[in-house]
């Protein structure tokens, strides 16, 4: 029902009275139909249903995508009855049958009008409407790359749509035309193409060149060596100094190569075109190490991936899918998820999207707005290393170099991460600023790690949940604390979310005024 023009006793409007919602589509026919005739019928209804939709354009008012109506939509077929064998009865009713063209062109003509009328009801105009739906589309890539990410980390994840495609590209480019100094530029670009175009190709992806120089250094290390504390810690340091000095050398070369290549190219250019005017020639000249340097930059972090991953781990919760909410633990810690309960998974969840946006996000910013893309991809560096080695037991000293010079680059952002959690949190309904500030000052020393406890006891104490790792920390817990769940994971990503634009707002100040080349 599409209501009327006016305004009801309460002064709504007829928009805001309708609310999206079901094509309830009855078919009435005088003519028996065979079972089989009665399925094909329902199917041309469908399909007849759909068509309409297509032809009007509807988007869906949940996804933003083209509107089928396969979620809440209902379809009655109401015929008469006769016994079986009557020479009366329809035995087919196929698209390629008379009756099926028939009730296919009746159903979409009549949901055509019927939706035609509610739109105009609505938005005044089939005009305003398309206005509206693109508008709503616009505001769905503004989101961002949300990916159905696959259950195992290092497995291809699926490219964006192609609107936030778009989006994504055309603010890179607004990025490298914008005025602001170059290291701002790089930084607005890098943050742009995390949020719409997704990571870097995995097999030019400097972190995992990084991880594979580990594994290969790994894989060659004696025994002996690690079973030494002295042997271990002495090549441990060797490998800490060898692997940011490796990956730097590497990128150097890089950018000086793809500089020359870049330089014969526009003379090859000017030689053909003489007349080609010289500040386009210039542009030209410097976008290609200008978009180098900003794939180098968005490698050494990723933000939206891992909101990403913890608003689905929030869906397999509500949905009561342990087993895939388990698989996708994996892309955030390397907790044994097992035998996890379903707070447990959102406690992890909540716990990892905490370091991680510090480990992941504050800090390689942090460290590119003093040290420009040398210093976010050497502070990368090292916390893969920490990552990789930095843990008690096998490693425990071979790896006590990288750990204990990671625990110093994150002293600052660390602190940093939990005051900007903290801000954001006042800008979402139900976190406590406050009490975030309040469990990070209290609970933060709980966890070994002199730098993870401060986001982690930040996130609990502004969600009022407790995060727990059995054995090791309990935060946030006291009197008012309750439990982890899906709701706690939506708050959560909002929250880290709106921190990272605080975040990104200060590096970008801060490295437009720092200079370095």
């Amino acid at each position: 029902d599409g209501g009327d023009g006016g305004s009801d006793e309460n002064g709504r409007t007829a928009r805001e009275k309708l609310k999206p919602g079901t094509i309830n589509t009855v078919v009435v026919t005088n003519v028996p139909l065979s079972p089989e005739a009665a399925m094909e019928a329902y199917a041309v209804v469908v399909e007849a249903k759909c068509g309409a939709c297509s032809d009007l354009g509807l988007s869906c008012a949940k996804s933003g995508s083209a509107a089928q109506g396969t979620g809440t939509d209902c379809a009655v077929l109401l015929y008469p009855s006769i016994a079986q064998g009557s020479d009366r009865e329809i035995a087919y009713s196929g698209k390629h049958t008379l009756f099926g063209e028939m009730l296919g062109q009746a159903v979409r003509e009549a949901t055509s009008e019927a939706v035609a009328v509610c739109v105009r009801r609505s938005y005044g105009s089939q005009a305003r409407y398309v206005v509206w739906r693109w508008a709503q589309s616009f505001m769905a890539a503004l989101g961002g790359a949300r990916p159905c990410v696959p259950p195992r980390p290092m497995m291809p994840v699926p490219r964006a749509p192609a609107s936030v495609l778009l989006l994504g590209a055309s603010a890179v480019c607004l990025a490298f035309a914008s005025p602001l100094p170059r290291p701002a530029t790089v930084l607005i670009a890098a943050v742009a193409w995390d949020r719409f175009l997704g990571e870097p190709p995995l097999a030019i992806h400097p972190v995992v060149i990084a991880g594979n120089a580990i594994s290969f250094a790994l894989a060659r290390t004696p025994q002996r060596v690690l079973q030494s504390p002295a042997l271990g810690f002495i090549m441990g340091s060797a490998l800490l100094m060898a692997v940011p000095l490796l990956l730097l050398s590497l990128l150097w070369a890089c950018r000086a190569a793809v500089d020359a290549l870049a330089e014969c190219a526009l003379s090859f250019a000017a030689n053909l075109c003489p007349l080609c005017d010289e500040s386009a020639m210039g542009h030209a000249r410097s976008f290609a190490p200008w978009i180098l340097d900003v794939v180098i930059v968005k490698s050494a972090f990723s933000l939206q991936l891992l909101c990403a991953i913890a608003i689905q781990m929030a869906r397999f919760l509500e949905r009561g899918q342990l087993s895939e909410a388990r698989a996708q633990l994996s892309w955030l810690c390397s907790r044994d998820p097992s035998n996890l309960s379903g707070d447990e998974l959102a406690g992890g969840t909540l716990e990892s999207l905490a370091e991680n946006f510090s480990d992941g996000f504050v800090a390689p910013l942090f460290w590119y707005a003093i040290l420009g893309w040398r210093g976010a991809l050497f502070y990368r560096a090292v916390n893969t290393l920490d990552s990789r080695v930095g843990y008690r037991g096998k490693y425990e000293w071979f790896g006590k170099p990288s750990a204990r010079f990671d625990d110093l680059l994150n002293l600052v952002p660390a602190r940093l991460a939990a005051l900007l959690l903290a801000a954001a949190a006042t800008f979402v309904s139900g976190c406590s600023a406050a009490n975030g500030l309040n469990v990070a000052w209290r609970d933060s020393r709980e966890c070994a790690s002199p730098n993870a406890g401060w986001p982690m006891a930040t996130m609990a104490g502004l969600l009022g949940v407790r995060l727990e790792k059995r054995g090791e920390y309990s935060l946030g817990a006291g009197a008012m604390c309750g439990e982890p769940g899906p709701r706690s994971l939506r708050s959560g990503y909002r929250v880290a979310q709106i921190a990272g634009g605080f975040c990104f707002l200060l590096a970008v100040a801060a490295s437009s005024l720092i200079k370095y080349s």
